[in-house]
């Protein structure tokens, strides 16, 4: 099909802290691919950081496009696609992988060595009006669910990926350390897993209130207080089934050998940059298993009925939207608000 979109507007990452709106590239279309017209994409934390410091091994990559949680409507689709048409809304898995690895052979497609990845160096994200991107990867929206609520999928499907990763049960307890974007929606997928025992611990009131808004059984601030006792406080100083670390933080990482039960199952989510020390004694002694979740597999489906359903109101994550000129202030506004800041969502195209 001919290429009828000439202009294509997208926010220009030019330097640390410099974006600008201008002109990009009309993507090229391939065999296997459909274009989609953006209309909504959120402001992930790795965007917020590249946008802050840059990629030192990649110092020629300017003017990059960030973004990568992001929904719209197909506009076009390549000759042998037959799964998807022109009008149908669509959300869409950033990650592209090649299927013929070690890894995607085994179905962890998402451990691809060759895989590129929307906004990762020198894969150019979604912050621009049109996009093309492999059709099996577009995944087609019920007519329930909004292009804002489906560019909110993505982050919901690392705290899915996760929950469902741990095998965790009708009964069980849970604790999430921290309480940002991917630990409430983590708590979220828990609440539409059926756990009714869930705590949220963070340091700041303000992220606690919308821990509780979006399904925590109770909250617990632990600023300038020991994590580990405050927490056991409430698991009659026994410790949770399993321990969801969310944060990112070394500090809770090494907390959440003190804080689980024995016999329990630590689900490491956040990325904790640098060394961290974990007491393995202690993890011996406990029997405690220690399990990892890289962003998402097979989880797209699932978080879309999820929403479709009711059982998980994304919406509730999001702090503000910005026009599609004004993405660089979202973006500093990630960076000077980050306790009240959830989730910044950028309006690229729409009504």
């Amino acid at each position: 099909m001919a290429n009828v979109h000439m202009v294509n507007k997208a926010a220009l990452l030019l330097e640390n802290r410099k974006i600008e709106i201008g002109d990009s590239p009309m993507p090229e279309m391939k065999p296997g691919y459909a274009k989609v017209k953006v209309e909504y994409c959120g402001v992930c934390g790795s965007d917020v950081h590249f946008y802050s410091f840059g990629e030192p091994e990649f110092p020629d990559v300017y003017p990059f496009i960030l973004g990568h949680e992001f929904a719209g409507t197909v506009v076009e689709v390549a000759d042998d696609v037959t799964d998807l048409k022109v009008g149908d809304r669509v959300c869409v898995e950033p990650g592209t992988f090649c299927g013929k690895c070690e890894w995607c052979k085994k179905g962890k497609y998402n451990l691809c060595k060759n895989m590129e990845f929307l906004s990762a160096p020198r894969t150019l994200g979604a912050m621009r009006e049109y996009i093309t991107h492999p059709a099996e990867l577009c995944f087609k929206l019920p007519d329930n669910v909004s292009t804002l609520e489906a560019a909110l999928v993505e982050p919901l499907a690392v705290g899915m990926s996760s929950v469902i990763r741990s095998g965790i049960h009708v009964g069980d307890s849970a604790v999430v350390l921290g309480c940002g974007c991917i630990g409430l929606v983590t708590i979220m997928a828990l609440k539409a897993a059926g756990i009714t025992d869930i705590t949220a611990v963070d340091l700041f009131d303000i992220r606690l209130d919308k821990a509780l808004e979006v399904g925590a059984t109770r909250v617990v601030n632990t600023k300038d207080k020991d994590t580990v006792s405050e927490v056991l406080k409430y698991y009659e100083n026994i410790g949770p089934d399993y321990v969801f670390e969310t944060a990112g933080s070394r500090y809770t990482a090494e907390a959440s050998v003190y804080i689980c039960k024995k016999g329990g199952i630590i689900m490491q989510v956040g990325n904790v940059v640098g060394e961290t020390s974990l007491n393995l004694q202690r993890m011996c002694d406990k029997e405690l298993t220690l399990m990892t979740c890289f962003r998402y597999r097979n989880a797209y489906p699932v978080c879309i009925e999820a929403i479709a359903a009711g059982r998980i109101n994304v919406k509730n994550i999001i702090s503000e939207i910005y026009p599609f000129e004004k993405t660089a202030d979202a973006f500093e506004d990630c960076i000077n608000n980050k306790q009240s800041m959830v989730k910044a969502v950028i309006k690229v195209c729409g009504d």
